[in-house]
């Protein structure tokens, strides 16, 4: 499945809080390595969170969400994260960054991985059959979900791949676009949630992502 819509785009956590997690150091520059603003798409610190990426509230939440859903096709269970349940990426260093942007949400995440993991990463790729699904959850409401491939985005980095999800619910319809790509052992995902179509949201998802590339290497070295 994919997660509801509030989870999807942005953390619950706040910033870049260290604790006992070993982690820390690398989750913080991992943070620090986020673009601040991409045309109007401005860094919200308050929603953003560091950490040992399946210790981050994004994370644990949908854990929980997947826990009480049920899907008419149980093996589109996170049809758009198949890669999240690989060996090293659970215990990796990681950081979410949501950004304010006028025209929809934005939000970035990374994490740092090995380089074999990372390209590992990007060739997790759903079923052909998650094309369609339906997802019921816990308080018996359901959503129908799709997911597809963007055959004509730009590549990003040394490797990437895009993707559309398209979620209808009693409630509202809603698309997410995706771009996933490597940079070195790095794995990172710009995703714009909104109303739109594709051609509204191409530029700035290319566009964020080639400016998160560049900071990185700035960065991080």
């Amino acid at each position: 499945m994919v997660l509801p819509v509030v989870v999807m785009l942005s953390a619950c956590g706040g910033g870049a809080e260290g604790g006992d997690d070993p982690n820390a150091e690398a989750a913080a520059a991992l943070y620090d390595a986020h673009p601040l603003h991409v045309r109007d798409a401005t860094l919200v610190p308050e929603g953003s969170e560091s950490g040992t990426y399946s210790e981050l509230v994004t994370v644990r939440y949908s854990a929980e969400v997947r826990a009480t859903t049920e899907l008419d096709k149980p093996e589109c269970l996170d049809a758009s994260n198949r890669w999240g349940d690989l060996d090293g990426v659970q215990g990796a260093p990681a950081s979410v960054a949501a950004y304010e942007w006028s025209e929809g949400a934005v939000s970035h995440m990374l994490v740092q991985l090995d380089e074999g993991t990372a390209a590992e990463a990007l060739a997790a790729r759903p079923p052909e059959s998650c094309a369609a699904y339906t997802a019921t959850y816990e308080d018996g409401t359901t959503s129908d979900y799709g997911v597809s491939d963007l055959e004509e985005v730009p590549e990003i980095g040394d490797e990437s791949r895009a993707y559309a999800i398209e979620v209808s619910s009693a409630e509202e319809d809603s698309r997410m676009f995706s771009i996933m790509y490597r940079n070195g052992g790095l794995v990172g995902t710009t995703s714009i949630l909104g109303q739109g179509a594709l051609e509204d949201y191409e530029e700035m998802l290319v566009e964020f992502s080639e400016a998160a590339v560049e900071r990185q290497d700035r960065m991080l070295g």
